[in-house]
């Protein structure tokens, strides 16, 4: 068996500073942390999709690795659009398997599982892209892992959301991604964050699946006049978990202390 937990959009803000000026978005990361150390099966690897910190400021950075210095579990991290390549390269500078120039791609092994992921950052702007030589690296890992089930991982979901004032920021040209993606049978399912929601579609044959963010909830508007909003919504994880030689099976599970167990189901 193979688990794989997904967190994402921290928006980690330097010590003291609050989200927006509003939220506590570092002790809401502390909070799912602790869900994350006590969640059973035990996650071989936990993967935070991007918006690690919300300027993606030194200051950030540290109170980052402060923070994920009580996670128990191995994790790898990956940048979105409110982050530094740079700042956040020299903040993990240790992990080798953070590339030393370029954009922020890299592969390893999870288990039975080849997890690749994907930067698609545009240093200086908020929407997403993937460029020729991006896809050509993708197409290669790949290529180099038919023998085994592949996950992507990235920012920005490569499809559009319905909600107006997300798609402004989404990642452009999302059908170059699905040609390469469809000569490539053996990817698993992609998944992502930057959208504060749950989400579920496909690309091609491959399902994707967003996760929502540790903090706030961006607002269900599909209305095409719709004004962007969040709620405090409850912060949730996503758990990915492949038993038997199977697909994946995701689980969406929420952040916090519920009343229970209750005994039935």
């Amino acid at each position: 068996m193979t688990v794989v937990a997904q967190i994402s959009d921290l928006h980690v803000r330097p010590e003291g500073e609050l989200y927006q000026g509003l939220v506590d978005s570092n002790a809401m990361f502390a909070r799912a942390i602790e869900t994350l150390n006590d969640v059973r099966p035990v996650p071989d690897l936990v993967i935070v999709s991007g918006d690690l910190t919300d300027e993606g400021t030194p200051a950030e950075y540290a109170m980052l690795k402060s923070l994920l210095a009580t996670l128990t579990h191995p994790y790898i991290v990956l940048p979105g659009n409110h982050d530094d390549r740079d700042a956040l390269r020299d903040a993990f500078a240790g992990h080798t398997w953070l590339p030393r120039s370029g954009p922020l791609h890299f592969a390893c092994d999870v288990g039975a599982i080849r997890l690749i992921a994907l930067d698609t950052s545009v240093p200086g702007d908020h929407h997403g892209e993937l460029g020729v030589d991006q896809l050509a690296w993708l197409d290669r890992e790949l290529a180099a892992c038919r023998d085994r089930r592949a996950m992507i991982a990235m920012h920005h979901p490569p499809f559009d959301t319905g909600i107006p004032y997300l798609d402004l920021y989404g990642l452009r040209q999302p059908e170059a991604l699905a040609d390469v993606i469809a000569a490539h049978p053996h990817v698993d399912r992609i998944v992502a964050g930057h959208v504060h929601r749950s989400m579920q579609t496909r690309l091609g044959n491959t399902p994707v699946i967003t996760c929502p963010s540790t903090t706030t909830q961006i607002a269900l508007r599909v209305d095409a006049d719709a004004s962007p909003a969040s709620y405090m919504e409850p912060p949730a994880f996503m758990l990915h978990r492949w038993a038997d030689g199977k697909p994946a099976v995701s689980h969406l599970s929420y952040i916090g202390r519920f009343d229970g167990p209750l005994p039935f189901a």
